[in-house]
């Protein structure tokens, strides 16, 4: 786990003011991949918000190293100030174990990885297809991933925790099995991101990682420019009409 007082991207749940909530975005996506604006275009607008740190979450796999380098730099060459952009990765859970979609090569090279379910996995660790998923088990197989990643030593953020069983399959965890996945999080000093894009209740969830003394983090997965700080406005709102 990345140093949580120096970056600005990870914090102590229970320590969070709310009424003062930092400006911050640990979930963007660039046309190095399948967002739709440059990382420069992404700056800018993540200084317009008056975002004071920001994480690019880019897609890799271990396939990526032809590419990854150029990206790293390319984020290393922004300025510090007014808003400080971290390197980052999103890698897929890839076998019922916990294992990740990583090599050393991209990893090394990354400030923060962060972990998330983007396929189901059968016991045969093969691929499962969303068109060939049962949506009654989505939930359990979602679950049993996340599980199974907390301890990978390789991770430092849960991404978008059962967001595939909230958008692809349009259902809703109970919760106890969120609460169980948070406290397995925070016994293994894993972040755990409240993403506006999945979750429908952000200010729930975050009052649920206090309640476990959860590390956290905040992300809009953010693909258009439109979509960069969105979870901070999200959980404004929802401290609003609290």
């Amino acid at each position: 786990m990345k140093s949580v007082e120096l970056s600005g991207l990870i914090f102590e749940s229970r320590n969070l003011d709310l009424s003062n909530l930092p400006k911050t975005d640990c979930h963007l996506h660039t046309s190095w991949t399948d967002g739709r604006a440059s990382v420069a275009d992404v700056y800018s607008v993540a200084v317009e918000n008056e975002l004071e740190t920001i994480l690019f979450s880019e897609h890799s796999r271990k396939t990526s190293t032809d590419w990854f380098k150029s990206f790293a730099d390319e984020v290393r060459a922004l300025p510090c100030s007014p808003c400080r952009a971290y390197v980052g990765t999103e890698v897929k859970v890839e076998t019922r174990a916990g294992d990740v979609d990583t090599v050393a090569e991209i990893s090394d090279q990354c400030d923060f990885v962060m972990a998330s379910v983007h396929r189901f996995i059968d016991t045969n660790d093969v691929t499962i297809q969303f068109a060939d998923t049962d949506p009654e088990r989505a939930v359990d197989f979602e679950y049993a991933l996340t599980w199974a990643v907390l301890p990978n030593p390789q991770i430092d953020i849960l991404g978008h925790m059962f967001g595939m069983s909230y958008q692809r399959f349009d259902k809703v965890p109970p919760d106890s099995m969120i609460r169980d996945l948070i406290g397995r999080a925070a016994k293994h000093g894993v972040a755990v991101e409240i993403n506006s894009h999945y979750h429908p209740n952000a200010l729930q969830m975050l009052r649920w990682c206090q309640e476990f003394d959860a590390l956290v983090s905040f992300g809009s997965n953010a693909h258009a420019l439109s979509e960069v700080g969105a979870i901070m406005r999200q959980l404004q709102r929802e401290l609003t009409d609290a």
